[in-house]
């Protein structure tokens, strides 16, 4: 069961997170960068573990998809202009003040609290925690032989 985009091979820790008036939803964002995964997108995934930000789009389609999505209209800025449900087979209406397109499962959007007027934005991932060195731990890059 795919439930990442096909086109992907980032793991899930190593992905923006999605975040909703300010506060992070923990929800894992791939961004869709090339023509290839813009137009991809979901397809062939049998559900999403998280979202899909797709910029410089303002309108979708769910033709080939296997299952209903929230669809997130988001302007430059962030501002949330609309979030509709689009099932399998439709096209959704173009909305003309968005520049960017959140894709995520069905009642995914309501669960984070994400309405009309919502600002999101893309927390950068968190960086590995480096092992702080002890006194009289050895550093073998520094050791003289």
């Amino acid at each position: 069961m795919a439930t990442t985009p096909t086109w992907s091979t980032a793991p899930t820790d190593e992905l923006f997170c999605l975040t909703v008036d300010g506060q992070d939803t923990h929800m894992p964002l791939w961004t869709a960068r090339t023509r290839r995964e813009r137009s991809t997108g979901l397809l062939g995934t049998d559900d999403i573990s998280g979202g899909l930000w797709i910029p410089r789009c303002n309108w979708v389609h769910c033709f080939g998809m296997r299952y209903t999505i929230d669809v997130v209209y988001v302007t430059r800025s962030g501002t949330v202009v609309d979030v509709a449900p689009l099932a399998p087979g439709r096209v959704g209406l173009p909305r003309l003040r968005a520049t960017a397109v959140v894709e995520m499962a069905q009642g995914q959007a309501e669960h984070a609290g994400i309405r009309k007027g919502s600002v999101l934005s893309r927390r950068p991932p968190t960086p590995a925690a480096v092992p702080v060195p002890r006194e009289g731990d050895v550093d073998v890059m520094t050791r003289s032989y």
